[in-house]
């Protein structure tokens, strides 16, 4: 008798209910819509604002890194800018002979590097070898500019955001 009623039982459990294809393809078509108005209200300015930033970021990390290799190794490492028609459009870190330490990195369309000198390189005490004084660079992205600065004495590193004038 108890095993009739758990088979009586089992049967009367109600199938469990999986999404429709129909219900899928709204959820689908609600995300897109808030993608797109999400790109439209935000537009190119914040992507030309991450581009500036992620590239004011990887300029002061190569500029570390090639002056800590320089330190650690012993041989002058240098950042490369590579200029097309006047325009920084690429830099790499080197070290002396030219060999390339790292992949060389591209700028995006959008972003503007703007530097007095081509390659900063670092001597055997990390200091940077180039000029007196600090150099400084400036990445044009967007509604900002970063001010990347790097001390002759120290080498050290200093990145400045402002709005852009």
């Amino acid at each position: 008798m108890t095993r009739a009623l758990k088979l009586q039982d089992a049967r009367l459990a109600r199938p469990q209910r999986a999404f429709s294809l129909l219900e899928l393809t709204l959820v689908l078509a609600v995300i897109g819509v808030l993608s797109l108005m999400a790109v439209t209200r935000f537009g190119v300015d914040a992507i030309s604002v991450a581009d500036g930033e992620g590239v004011a970021r990887k300029l002061m990390l190569d500029l570390r890194q090639a002056r800590r290799r320089t330190i650690t190794t012993g041989v002058d490492h240098y950042l490369q800018l590579t200029r097309t028609a006047g325009q920084v459009t690429g830099f790499a870190v080197c070290q002396s002979g030219g060999a390339l330490v790292d992949d060389a990195r591209t700028v995006p369309t959008g972003v503007t590097i703007t530097s007095a000198a081509d390659q900063w390189t670092f001597g055997f005490d990390g200091a940077l070898q180039s000029g007196g004084g600090s150099s400084t660079m400036t990445v044009d992205g967007g509604d900002f500019q970063w001010l990347i600065t790097c001390y002759h004495a120290t080498g050290a590193v200093r990145c400045d955001k402002t709005l852009s004038p």
